[in-house]
């Protein structure tokens, strides 16, 4: 009985330690995913920053080369006026074309979708990962569950030899 205790025991600590390996490996697991969308995400903002300030940048020195260029041969208030209606029509372009030009773009840049089989391959590899570890801990529980029937019926046996040897008759 003393062995079957020290083996329940030991696959005690078995158990709990591999409940603490599955529990860290998860942890773990999910924090570099968080990680790593983070980082995607700050450097697909930091990357839309600087696109938009480069591009208002380049969309000023154009609009000041023109209004030079039209100032030449009209006042320059006239000049700024026509660059200016120049830009209004171009609104109405950007709002029907945004979906196409700019939505998809940027969700697709978000998403990762060029990483995605790579992100696919990865989950498919932690998954089974939890699940090997998953099956390691049912063994381990099926073990603990074994033996401690095992002791139960021990101490029941061990309950009867008393209570027939001091049954009064």
């Amino acid at each position: 009985m003393e062995n079957e205790k020290d083996l329940f025991r030991e696959a005690k600590e078995q158990l709990l330690e591999e409940v603490g390996s599955y529990a860290n490996a998860e942890y773990e697991y999910s924090r570099l995913r968080v990680v790593d969308y983070v980082s995607r995400l700050a450097g697909t903002v930091l990357l839309a920053v600087g696109l938009i300030l480069i591009a208002f940048a380049v969309l000023s020195f154009c609009a000041a080369a023109a209004v030079f260029a039209l100032a030449m041969y009209m006042p320059a208030w006239a000049a700024c006026l026509i660059v200016a209606a120049c830009y209004i029509l171009l609104i109405p372009v950007l709002v029907i074309c945004s979906k196409t030009l700019f939505r998809n773009l940027v969700i697709r840049r978000m998403s990762g979708l060029k990483n995605r089989e790579a992100l696919r391959l990865e989950t498919i590899r932690a998954e089974g990962n939890a699940a090997l570890r998953r099956e390691r801990l049912n063994g381990r529980l099926l073990i603990v569950q074994a033996l401690y029937s095992r002791l139960a019926q021990w101490g029941t046996t061990i309950k009867d030899l008393f209570r027939g040897l001091f049954r009064k008759k």
